[in-house]
């Protein structure tokens, strides 16, 4: 009796964390993928994935002892994240929406899209945007996915060969996912056990 309450609480705890902390990611590669049209409840979105990467660079640029946002692939991690239906639309919406209002803003200050800027001008935008009332929070989402990108675990397609990890000398949390138990495969296993 005692290792079924013990059982139940440890799926539950690692059910719950998941749910929390680790957006729905897989591993795909987004190397030849510059557009992405996403459906959110509805809405639909465009994503350009170099857009992305070129303002993640910016905010976590490598440096000699830490990994930049590409290399974390937070790409990656940022496109399954618009595309988990356990997340909430709205928080989703706002993610997929902050390309466009960064590309927007570099048109109408500089009168170029942000991927057309030298790289001095696109971080001279990034100051700008960050001074706005608007542009901290965006920028503190993108960082976010950013972070999280850096924890996550490889099996989800970010931080390969754990380089994030590995630059924090972070070990992670075990059990560590296997192919059978990652998030949402896990989110899934509960639906069906809260069924029977």
């Amino acid at each position: 009796m005692l290792f079924n309450k013990r059982r139940d609480f440890i799926r539950t705890v690692i059910i719950g964390g998941a749910a929390l902390h680790l957006p729905f990611i897989f591993s795909c590669n987004t190397e030849n993928i510059n557009n992405l049209q996403i459906n959110i409840d509805g809405k639909y979105f465009h994503i350009n994935i170099k857009l992305f990467t070129e303002i993640a660079n910016i905010l976590f640029p490598k440096t000699k002892i830490a990994p930049s946002a590409s290399e974390l692939k937070a790409d990656i991690y940022y496109i399954w994240f618009l595309n988990d239906s356990n997340i909430k639309s709205q928080k989703r919406q706002y993610l997929a929406s902050i390309l466009e209002k960064i590309d927007e803003f570099s048109k109408e200050v500089f009168s170029k899209g942000f991927i057309s800027l030298p790289k001095t001008k696109q971080k001279e935008a990034i100051e700008l945007i960050r001074n706005t009332n608007w542009g901290e929070n965006l920028l503190s989402s993108i960082m976010t996915i950013i972070i999280e990108a850096m924890f996550a675990n490889q099996i989800y397609g970010s931080n390969p060969e754990n380089i994030g990890r590995n630059w924090l000398s972070f070990k992670g949390g075990y059990p560590q996912p296997t192919l059978k138990n990652r998030y949402p495969e896990i989110l899934e296993l509960n639906h069906i056990q809260n069924e029977k």
